[in-house]
């Protein structure tokens, strides 16, 4: 079965994302922005939780992955995991947040958004990217051209389980 992309999205025909794209605003705010994607809250209500965790509300700073789990367990119930070295496609989990064009001697990247949707009878799996960058062609919001990112480290998101396991 071959997937036709939904001309607007790049998705597949009839696919609708359970993730809504929320667009970074400043400079340093990609992975904010990939949290508010991830939680259905705004960026405004992820930035200020961010204040109100440590994060400085003026000034330079930067989002650390301990930051990204608090807020996204705050936000959204969702449990992270550390930065994790990316070595193909194929071993990334279903949801995660990609960091990506990262700069070895500056140490700094990008978040974008990642999403594994498993095969049904109706529709084979694929993956997709959402690109919170403001400067991205709206036909780049979701893409499935996933091979043209640089994706160097990423953080697996999951729900948080109720219950005993």
């Amino acid at each position: 079965m071959t997937i036709k992309p939904n001309s607007s999205t790049g998705l597949p025909q009839g696919f609708q994302s359970p993730f809504r794209r929320v667009q970074m605003q400043e400079r340093m705010d990609d992975s904010l922005a990939c949290i508010a994607t991830l939680t259905g809250k705004t960026l405004s209500e992820i930035s200020a939780m961010a204040v109100q965790m440590g994060l400085p509300a003026h000034g330079p700073c930067y989002v650390d992955e301990d930051l990204i789990a608090k807020l996204l367990m705050a936000a959204g119930g969702l449990t992270a995991s550390k930065y994790q070295d990316f070595s193909k496609i194929e071993l990334l989990p279903d949801v995660a947040i990609l960091l990506i064009d990262y700069n070895e001697e500056t140490e700094l990247g990008r978040h974008v958004v990642w999403h594994h949707v498993r095969g049904t009878k109706e529709l084979p799996s694929f993956h997709y990217i959402i690109d919170p960058g403001h400067w991205v062609d709206p036909a780049d919001h979701f893409t499935t051209s996933v091979k043209k990112f640089a994706i160097a480290y990423f953080i697996e998101v999951r729900p948080k389980f109720a219950g005993k396991s």
